[in-house]
């Protein structure tokens, strides 16, 4: 390098032109969930091409888009949606997202009930046996079902106080 590439490429270190440095961490700050799983993509999207022996441009043939929104993918830039999530998982044969299902409310309310059931049962068992603690548990034991088989052995696995010495 000569002498004048030199101060050349120190006049540009030095200039009077603001740095964008902190616009680019506060982008980074603002959308660091994103941009982290847009680089995992992109890990999983290298491996599978690396695995094929495909190329970017392979890739993109098989998605029909161009080889320009491929290296973004894998440079981690892109805010894909769900459409070229599809695409890729399909071209590439991997999963990349999962979506979990919901519950309907119907569901957790059943289960709610049960749950209160086994607790009102439990609380009885309590109350009819004084400070003995053996009986709850053959009665636990003796009711069928397998909510109250887990029942029945956290409460055989945990050490239980009086309660008036609990308190």
């Amino acid at each position: 390098m000569t002498q004048n590439e030199r101060l050349e490429k120190f006049a540009k270190l030095v200039s009077n032109e603001p740095s964008n440095f902190l616009a680019k961490l506060d982008h980074y700050k603002t959308n660091k969930k994103r941009l982290d799983q847009s680089a995992k993509v992109a890990v999983n999207v290298l491996e599978a091409l690396k695995d094929k022996g495909w190329s970017q441009k392979d890739l993109a043939e098989k998605m029909n888009v161009s080889a320009q929104h491929v290296n973004k993918i894998v440079k981690g830039q892109e805010n894909m949606t769900f459409e070229t999530v599809d695409k890729l998982e399909t071209a590439l044969g991997i999963v990349l997202m999962e979506i979990i299902d919901y519950k309907p409310v119907n569901e957790i309310e059943i289960k709610a009930e049960n749950i209160k059931a086994i607790q009102e049962s439990w609380s009885e068992d309590l109350a009819s046996t004084g400070n003995s603690y053996s009986k709850p548990l053959s009665n636990f034991k003796k009711k069928e079902g397998s909510n109250m088989k887990v029942v029945y052995n956290i409460l055989n696995q945990t050490t239980f106080q009086p309660l008036e010495k609990a308190m």
